[in-house]
């Protein structure tokens, strides 16, 4: 294991540096009046039992319509859309963006929107839910992927289908393990049909889910069907609506919240029994993997650090390995008592080279990076896996038998336990802060009601930023609340916006980390699983001598982007648009839109007199032209599968790294996080003061002990912290800092007053959900 000192180790004191004072946290301005209106979009009796029976027999629907196209042909898909999906479901109901309306809206595909939507159905009443589903759009979210990763169906296609259905197929067969290219048209209309059939399988499939996972009367619950421009109804239904209508419940009581979400989960009689049992079975999992170590007793603190890792067009969210690094090393050093396990998807799957650099660097000493990895798969729950209200239940009850965090990249999947107050710190792009970003926000933050309106200048003007959009200001009204629940706080990493305040404007190095996840899993995908030799096929051998020379152009840039060497996001992130372009481009070298995207992006790369060695192309461009896309793809899988760029591209991956103040305040908030749930612990359903307890009396609290703990806090061990931060490129968010404030002690408890706490380098943004 390498014990070399670092050069860029961080000074002992700095995780003194970041503290987080109630009064500094910064206020959500909610347009809205904070007076729900009590939705009244319930299903009727006949729908809900046509859904029943819909689900009971889809695999009979699934036949009939397959059936159908065979005999009528692609022209059948049009009744398709317009009848037998859109009978059995209602009309969107009205939204019109109004934040304060209970009729709550996810989309089918929307996996991440259960966790929240649940927690809001079970804790408000008024609340109902519309599950929608949109056919055509599942078509548009495959073409999405399609651009992303540059994925084109190269068969013929079947009379009267698009070749955007075509790659809408190619995607569909990819993702469930499949040749892009189907055998015939039967089996390639038989994909299409299962694209259209699976959005309403997939409503049906999520309402299920809420009534038995999460024990939502029936009645509340409906389908509705969307073939309209996403502007219509999708961008009007404001998912935060969940958040809004969930956490002033949790405010006013969390630990009633808690039970009463852990009781619908739960279920009654044997079958809650059942769902408990299971539950428990994982945890003791987690006890016995912790006695492996050697200990005789289970450890009694835990980090379970969430790996998300989808590699897909949401890569962005995915977990970032030198940032997982860097958090074992934090909590190494400041918390060594608490035993780390990863949990959720693995890492390591098909990259065994940043598994070794983790073992040698010593990254996982001591880490269970086994036990959690998938712990709801059947495989590890006797043969059934956990559903998503099992794997809740078990982060609850380990919660409330341990001392415990989550840490994490912000995911859905952490929501559930956070509205059961299990204690989270997870990590956010500083570009998504104040978009995406201000739904998070809602956790932690104070809250106030009030309208937005467009800025004006002195004189009368509307006022504008530099983009042109309107600068909003925001008038409150009533009294600001405290924060739902103190046992959340965010990260932020990375380059800011250009202007911080310009809320509305696209994020762009965020993305970059997702580009190359995407690019590094496509490549390895082409080289392992003999993608590349697919394509050799689709090369012609009566191509014209310039064609050909067009398709070398590419096979060429391929080569060369292979050896650009780079520290910077963006550069790494260009590296695999380029590279997957320019193999369109080198099967499609007459495509004159492939050509003007890759040269108007800017991806002409020249290396020459760098020491590129171009004779493997050139002799594979020279064969015989039956034999040449062979001989191409051979010597491209020479070129992608060589070590000298796997390292390159392992070190691509780990680019992405916090900064010293950024490591601050994640040791900072791990210990407000946790710190937060034992106060709620000690305090109980009922305050010092007589009354119950709510997420005031917890922040009060904290004013006192924070500094107290702090003082006590260990330092940074420059053994623990080795750190390999690779990235050299930074801008991170500079938001002034707050000022010094004494701890005011509560009336209800009167201790001491402890050190006064530095100030926080944080954001300090505002902006509205």
């Amino acid at each position: 294991m390498d014990n070399d000192k670092p050069a860029n180790l961080p000074p002992p004191d700095i995780f003194r540096a970041a503290e987080v004072h109630y009064e500094d946290l910064p206020v959500s301005e909610i347009a809205a009046t904070g007076q729900g209106i009590p939705s009244e979009d319930f299903a009727a009796r006949e729908e809900m039992a046509e859904w029943d029976a819909l689900e009971g027999n889809f695999e009979e629907l699934s036949r009939r319509v397959k059936e159908q196209v065979a005999s009528a042909g692609p022209a059948f898909f049009q009744q398709l859309k317009d009848r037998t999906l859109r009978d059995p479901a209602y009309e969107p109901s009205y939204v019109g963006g109004e934040l304060d309306r209970k009729n709550l809206r996810m989309y089918e595909w929307q996996r991440g929107e259960i966790y929240i939507h649940s927690a809001a159905m079970i804790l408000d009443p008024e609340t109902t839910l519309e599950v929608t589903y949109e056919p055509e759009g599942r078509i548009k979210r495959l073409l999405l992927e399609s651009d992303h990763r540059n994925i084109t169906y190269l068969g013929e296609l079947p009379r009267g289908i698009s070749q955007d259905e075509g790659n809408a197929v190619a995607v569909w067969r990819i993702q469930r393990g499949k040749s892009p290219l189907a055998t015939n048209d039967a089996e390639f209309l038989d994909d299409l049909s299962d694209i259209y059939l699976d959005s309403l399988r997939g409503a049906l499939s999520m309402r299920r889910r809420f009534i038995d996972e999460y024990s939502i009367e029936p009645h509340r619950i409906r389908l509705s069907y969307d073939d309209q421009p996403y502007e219509v109804n999708y961008t009007k239904s404001k998912f935060r609506r969940a958040h809004l209508h969930a956490l002033p419940v949790i405010r006013e009581s969390p630990l009633a919240a808690r039970e009463s979400i852990a009781a619908s989960m739960r279920g009654t009689g044997e079958f809650g029994e059942n769902r408990e049992a299971r539950a428990r079975a994982a945890i003791e999992r987690v006890m016995q993997a912790s006695r492996s170590d050697g200990a005789n007793t289970p450890a009694s603190k835990y980090a379970l650090l969430w790996v998300r890792d989808n590699r897909d067009q949401a890569a962005f969210m995915d977990t970032k390995p030198e940032i997982l690094k860097q958090s074992i090393e934090v909590l190494r050093a400041t918390d060594p008592d608490r035993k780390i396990f990863l949990i959720g998807d693995d890492l390591f799957k098909g990259r065994p080279n940043l598994f070794s650099a983790f073992q040698n660097e010593g990254v996982l000493d001591g880490v269970d990076s086994q036990t959690l990895i998938r712990f709801w798969a059947a495989e590890k729950n006797d043969g059934t896996a956990l559903t998503h209200g099992e794997q809740a239940l078990f982060l609850h009850y380990l919660n409330t038998d341990a001392d415990i965090v989550q840490v994490g990249i912000e995911s859905g999947a952490l929501e559930s336990a956070i509205c059961l107050g299990v204690p989270t710190v997870y990590f956010q792009a500083n570009e998504h802060v104040a978009d995406k970003g201000t739904r998070w926000q809602l956790y932690w933050a104070k809250w106030s009601f009030g309208e937005s309106r467009v800025a004006v200048e002195e004189d009368g003007s509307k006022k504008f930023f530099a983009s042109g959009r309107p600068v909003k200001r925001f008038d409150r009204s009533g009294e600001t609340y405290p924060p739902p629940l103190m046992s959340v706080r965010r990260v932020e990493f990375g380059p800011d916006l250009p202007e911080p305040a310009d809320v509305d404007a696209e994020p762009i190095t965020a993305y970059y980390p997702g580009n190359i996840t995407v690019g590094v899993d496509q490549i390895s995908t082409l080289v392992e699983n003999g993608g590349l030799a697919d394509m050799a096929r689709v090369f012609d051998p009566g191509w014209s001598d310039e064609t050909w020379r067009a398709s070398m152009y590419y096979a060429g840039q391929i080569q060369q982007w292979t050896q650009v060497e780079t520290t910077d996001w963006g550069v790494a992130s260009r590296r695999y648009e380029a590279i997957t372009l320019a193999l369109n481009g080198m099967v499609h070298p007459t495509d004159s839109a492939v050509g003007d995207a890759y040269v108007n992006a800017g991806y002409h790369v020249d290396l020459n007199g760098q020491g590129v060695d171009r004779t493997a192309i050139a002799a594979a461009y020279a064969a015989a032209p039956r034999d040449r896309g062979t001989a191409v793809t051979a010597a491209l899988h020479g070129i992608l599968g060589n070590d000298a760029f796997k390292d390159r591209c392992l070190r691509d991956l780990r680019l992405v790294s916090l900064t010293d103040a950024e490591r601050a305040k994640f040791a900072s908030s791990v210990i407000e996080v946790t710190a937060a749930n034992n106060v709620l612990r000690e305090i109980g359903k009922i305050a010092p003061d007589g009354s119950s307890t709510t997420s005031r009396h917890i922040a009060e609290a904290l004013s006192v002990q924070l500094p107290l703990q702090r003082g006590q806090a260990p330092r940074m061990s420059t053994t623990a912290a080795r750190s390999r931060s690779t990235t050299t490129r930074r801008k991170p968010g500079q938001g002034k800092p707050a000022s010094p404030k004494a701890a005011e002690q509560p009336s209800h408890l009167r201790r001491s007053s402890g050190p006064e706490p530095g100030p926080e380098p944080g954001r300090g943004k505002g902006h509205g959900p």
